[in-house]
């Protein structure tokens, strides 16, 4: 036991850390920054909603395809078209003729997002070994803090400076550095990776497992909390702060270092236990922005570091359990499932919260948010079964 905790990592790992902050950055401002890019070739918001929209739910619905595709066909040739696709996609919306062809060229990006993202986490926890998984997860995790950090900044900087062509050449180049270093991945195949059928009937037969469903659950709630945070936090905190945009870096910092410290105590003391801090913090946190328009400005940045804990620790955790539970040969299909649930519990949580606030204010919501975060704790700890050891 000691001697596999202290054995170096297989070199994949760290190659697929970098490979992955330059995808997760491409996701980043595929939120945040082509939106201006839209309104630029004269789109309006409803545009930019319709082509965000399409770009989010295209992505759900393809996982469908890819996750099982890289059970059975294995990581690296679904790692390489998800890389692939991101570069295209860069390059056909810079040159898209009109704004309807731009929206068949985000259907290409959700092709790399659908595509990347599950098989870079299922090559993570192959080349892992179990009483480290835990600890590896978060340090992954640790890339989306440092992309959300980097990217959408480093992008808008691009912009200003030197125009939209460079920036999309610029993302393009990412890409491509990507898809490079995933060819510098081992060619053999995981032992975990075996042929079989891709029929839809192999995703929903996940969902027999208890565990599985309880972390899905756990994912989704802390989801809806993430995308609630990522989307109106700024909008809550601007008549407050010169640059509302100040919870971000704390958000980012506290999530990394939560995301890696929870993730490593979660393979000592198990999954279920370290489910409790990333819940509370998520919950006070959030409920914590009822209040900063009477309170210290120091309210605010414990809110945004505890959130931060929640969301990044939370998903830590949760997706150590997903690999925990799922059979090996449907590990990367678990996966593509569990990063569908994280973006359905942003759309959930971004326009209930939307809807709710345009009739009662924001302050109530975010309590009412809070609440529901910890009773969405209750409801996992009920079904998720003892950790075995």
């Amino acid at each position: 036991m000691l001697s596999a905790m202290n054995a170096p990592l297989h070199r994949d790992v760290p190659r697929i850390f970098l490979a992955s902050l330059f995808i997760l950055v491409q996701v980043l401002v595929s939120f945040s920054l082509i939106p201006l890019y839209i309104l630029h070739r004269g789109g309006t918001t409803t545009t930019v909603a319709a082509q965000t929209t399409l770009f989010a739910v295209a992505s759900i619905l393809l996982r469908f395809f890819f996750g099982p595709m890289a059970d059975t066909r294995g990581r690296k040739p679904v790692l390489a078209i998800g890389t692939a696709a991101f570069a295209l996609g860069n390059i056909s919306i810079l040159y898209a003729p009109s704004l309807t062809v731009m929206a068949a060229a985000r259907v290409v990006q959700a092709v790399g997002m659908a595509s990347y993202l599950s098989a870079a986490s299922s090559l993570v926890a192959d080349r892992t070994p179990r009483d480290r998984r835990g600890r590896v997860i978060g340090a992954y995790r640790m890339m989306l803090p440092l992309a959300f950090l980097i990217g959408p900044f480093i992008g808008n900087e691009v912009i200003n400076r030197f125009g939209f062509s460079a920036f999309f050449y610029t993302m393009a180049g990412m890409s491509t550095a990507a898809f490079l270093i995933v060819l510098t991945l081992s060619s053999d195949r995981s032992e975990t990776v075996r042929p079989g059928s891709m029929a839809i009937g192999r995703v929903f037969s996940l969902f027999a497992s208890a565990p599985l469903r309880a972390a899905y659950i756990g994912i989704l709630v802390i989801s809806i909390g993430g995308g609630i945070i990522v989307t109106y936090a700024v909008t809550w905190g601007q008549p407050y702060f010169p640059n509302a945009a100040v919870y971000f870096p704390p958000y980012a910092l506290a999530g990394a270092v939560a995301s890696y410290g929870l993730g490593a105590l979660s393979d000592r003391l198990g999954r279920r236990a370290m489910l409790v801090p990333p819940f509370v913090a998520s919950a006070v946190g959030i409920a914590l922005l009822t209040v900063i328009d009477r309170s210290p400005v120091a309210v605010f940045f414990i809110s945004a570091a505890l959130t931060g804990i929640g969301y990044n620790a939370g998903l830590s955790v949760l997706i150590s359990a997903v690999v925990d539970a799922a059979d090996d040969s449907l590990r990367a299909t678990a996966l593509s499932l569990q990063e569908s649930w994280i973006d359905g519990g942003f759309a959930v949580g971004i326009f209930l919260f939307g809807t709710l606030s345009a009739h009662y204010g924001m302050a109530p919501v975010f309590l009412g948010t809070g609440l529901f975060v910890m009773m969405g704790y209750v409801i996992v700890h009920a079904h998720y079964e003892p950790d075995r050891t």
